[in-house]
């Protein structure tokens, strides 16, 4: 008796340490979730949808300071298919990424568990979210009567004179406004006879470009907080210059497509090292959200006025060209003149 007493209090007192060491666990365990929860969020919406509409997937991750985040990819997504992705402002230490996706098989997916990976001082730490079930229902019609049905033969409609009448007498007033017109302009044409008319040349092109150089500088974008369009209005200019001057598609090209191109647009490296950076950085502006110092925007914008200056036409050239077209349309205009013996020549 005395021996099962002793074996029954030790299996309580085992008992009892048994429940301790597992209340502890649980407590641990239910600790560190509510800290994965405070780290990591999602929300999705809506829940159901018909085949092939978007749903909205944002996960919210909390960064610790000098980590990156590595989101995940369409690997991960499927039989979900990624649509679009957009990076939403970071706030408070917590980036989030907006998912745009969809379903095209009807039922209920369940969607798999999606990794967020925290890079921090050479480790790695995987934080896992469930982002649930979608319930996907066809676009097609539940009926009982599922067999192919019969095409409908075409409507056939009865045309009456009424009907057409209108367009009928649009028609032949058009018609004859259009032969009127044209005898109108023959007999003018053989009365008067053609007068050419000047049209004055196209402006050069880096008395275009100057111009808008001049025109960015006095927006003062970058001063009032628009770096990025800042940067792109110049790199737009740019390219438009280089396009007209060099005769080739800056416009349509990338700025390594362009950078290869030196050798018709900038040989000289006084002209393509600064130009090359000054692109170089406003690619870094439109694509990585990078914010130069002030003095960048300035030196950038002194880059364009004096790569424009360094490579214009030459101006006599164009001038000449200029004054010899006004004589000849003046010429055409007034075909009499008078020559130095007092006879009039036509």
């Amino acid at each position: 008796m005395n021996k099962f007493n002793k074996i029954g209090s030790f299996t309580n007192l085992d008992l009892i340490r048994y429940y301790k060491i597992l209340t502890v666990s649980f407590l641990l365990s239910y600790s560190s979730l509510l800290v994965a929860g405070d780290n990591l969020n999602i929300e999705v919406n809506p829940r159901k949808i018909t085949v092939g509409d978007p749903i909205d997937m944002v996960m919210s991750v909390k960064v610790p300071k000098g980590a990156k985040v590595v989101f995940p990819t369409q690997e991960n997504f499927r039989p979900a298919e990624i649509l679009k992705i957009d990076t939403l402002t970071a706030k408070d230490d917590r980036l989030s990424v907006r998912y745009t996706i969809s379903l095209y098989e009807p039922g209920k997916q369940e969607l798999s568990d999606l990794p967020i990976l925290l890079l921090a001082g050479g480790e790695t730490e995987t934080l896992w979210v469930d982002p649930g079930y979608i319930e996907v229902k066809s676009i097609l019609e539940e009926r009982a009567d599922t067999s192919l049905r019969d095409v409908k033969p075409p409507i056939k409609m009865k045309w009456r004179l009424s009907d057409v009448a209108p367009y009928i007498v649009i028609t032949l007033a058009l018609i004859v406004m259009a032969i009127l017109g044209y005898i109108i302009w023959r007999r003018y044409k053989h009365k008067k006879g053609e007068i050419p008319v000047y049209t004055p040349p196209p402006l050069p092109p880096h008395i275009i470009a100057l111009r808008k150089l001049e025109e960015l500088r006095i927006k003062k974008l970058w001063q009032n907080g628009f770096i990025k369009e800042f940067h792109s209005e110049l790199t737009e200019i740019i390219k438009e210059y280089i396009e007209k001057r060099y005769g080739f598609s800056a416009l349509e090209m990338t700025s390594a497509e362009i950078f290869e191109l030196r050798k018709i647009w900038a040989p000289q490296d006084d002209l393509f090292i600064p130009m090359r950076r000054m692109m170089t950085c406003a690619d870094l502006v439109k694509f990585a959200k990078f914010k130069p110092e002030p003095q960048e925007n300035e030196r950038s914008l002194n880059v364009a006025f004096t790569y424009v200056e360094a490579t214009k036409e030459d101006e006599s050239l164009t001038s000449q060209t200029t004054t010899a077209e006004v004589k000849e349309a003046s010429t055409a205009q007034n075909p009499t003149q008078m020559t130095s013996n007092g006879e009039v020549r036509v």
